[in-house]
């Protein structure tokens, strides 16, 4: 009789515990959505977000409509309302609120995005490839696509293209984890090797010329890469050699950095003339690249150069790609030196600031691009110590193009005028043909 005393209470407390969890299941999945003039629809949306990331999609759904009952050209909440249907497997319905986003905004990406998971997920292939060119088409650099682009062509067994594809995300982000990843399990198909080979020609309003070729060879590590670069000068009947090595190594997915170390032998240097040696007997780069968000980058580092004097220049920049578009920005301080130079104004802290804007065509490999700065710049293709100019402008232009199979070519043209210690002005055209490839 005490047992059958005791089971009465403990099934009345388990009852009670079921029916109140079922109550509160149910408010969970069937709260009323009202919105008046005094609602914040954006905390609303976020409410939103939550119960579906919470897997209740149904309350997201009955939040989400009642936003585009009140705003129906709110395209992120008709975009996560589709999204919502498709994690349900409910793929026509999320076919219909994507497709009415991309009426009203054929490139917007969050919309492009879906669709292409969609018919991933349905393994209609075919159109998902489609839905992936158009978005591509409107953001060539988008790391996200450019991986679900890689995904899609493993899929179809194209693994040489897949391999192709996430070089350029490496070449546009070093340090992406994931893209690592993906080309090492493509086995035989890596495309861990690099070649370029350059030719530039300055010509100056004096008549004279100067010819600088460059040929490298690198490799991708797990790390990140490594580069073997030879540099050739011929400048007004001197000639100069110089080998450089450098490096991109990757700390996360978002953290990199690039590092340069770079030597050219004494003997070939012009000795009479302290002012004309054609490279930097000894030069070096540190410079570490964070990602953030929204497409926006930022470093900081330094660079030295050491002809007959050294010269320490303190880096930074600022870069974002937003849609098709590349811009950035950079800057040189180049602090006061004991130069052997007593010229006032190399005795005097300097700034370089030098702007870039790209536009590319259908992907990351095709490009126009556009640049202009005022200030002395270590990283120009330079055979004389900046150091020795105390005033330099330049503009220039720049085209890329896919030219067959893998490899790609690059032209550049630009103007420049330096202001020379001890002389006066020096105007000079620059053409630069560039070809590289992976294999």
């Amino acid at each position: 009789m005490h047992k059958k005393h005791l089971l009465f209470p403990l099934f009345f407390c388990f009852f009670c515990l079921l029916y109140t969890s079922q109550v509160n299941g149910q408010g969970r999945s069937d709260t009323t959505v009202t919105i008046n003039d005094t609602t914040n629809i954006e905390a609303l949306f976020k409410k939103a977000r939550e119960f579906s990331y919470d897997n209740n999609h149904s309350q997201a759904r009955r939040i989400c409509l009642k936003i585009l009952e009140r705003k129906p050209n709110y395209f992120e909440v008709r975009t996560f309302l589709g999204r919502t249907y498709a994690w349900e497997k409910q793929y026509d319905n999320a076919r219909t609120e994507l497709s009415r986003v991309l009426i009203e905004r054929e490139n917007d990406y969050e919309a492009l995005n879906a669709l292409f998971d969609v018919e991933f997920w349905t393994e209609s292939y075919s159109l998902a490839g489609d839905y992936l060119k158009v978005a591509l088409g409107f953001y060539p650099t988008s790391e996200e696509l450019l991986l679900k682009k890689a995904k899609l062509q493993i899929k179809l067994e194209d693994k040489g293209e897949a391999a192709l594809t996430l070089r350029r995300i490496l070449d546009l982000n070093p340090g992406q984890k994931e893209a690592i990843r993906m080309m090492n399990s493509l086995e035989g198909r890596k495309l861990s090797n690099n070649f370029q080979a350059s030719l530039l020609v300055d010509l100056f309003d004096n008549k004279n010329a100067q010819h600088l070729g460059s040929v490298e060879v690198g490799h991708n590590f797990t790390f990140g890469s490594l580069t073997f670069r030879t540099n050739y000068a011929d400048r007004f009947n001197k000639k100069g050699l110089q080998f450089e090595l450098e490096s991109y190594a990757h700390f996360t997915s978002t953290t990199y950095i690039n590092l340069l170390a770079g030597y050219s032998d004494k003997s070939i240097l012009a000795k009479q003339n302290a002012l004309t040696g054609l490279f930097p007997n000894t030069k070096a780069t540190a410079e570490i690249y964070q990602k953030l968000p929204k497409g926006f980058e930022v470093s900081l580092g330094v660079r030295y150069q050491k002809f007959t004097t050294s010269t320490t220049f303190y880096s930074a920049s600022l870069s974002n790609y937003y849609k098709d578009y590349w811009f950035s920005v950079r800057t040189f301080i180049t602090p006061k030196t004991d130069s052997i130079v007593k010229e006032a104004s190399l005795n005097k802290s300097s700034i370089t600031v030098i702007g870039n804007i790209r536009i590319y065509f259908g992907d990351s490999d095709n490009y126009l691009g556009f640049k202009a700065g005022s200030g002395r710049s270590p990283d120009e293709n330079q055979t004389l110590d900046v150091a020795t100019f105390y005033q330099t402008f330049q503009g220039g232009i720049e085209l890329q193009k896919r030219a067959f199979g893998r490899w790609i070519m690059k032209c550049d043209l630009s103007y420049g005028k330096e202001v020379p210690i001890r002389t006066g002005d020096i105007q000079r055209i620059s053409t630069t043909i560039t070809l590289k490839t992976v294999f």
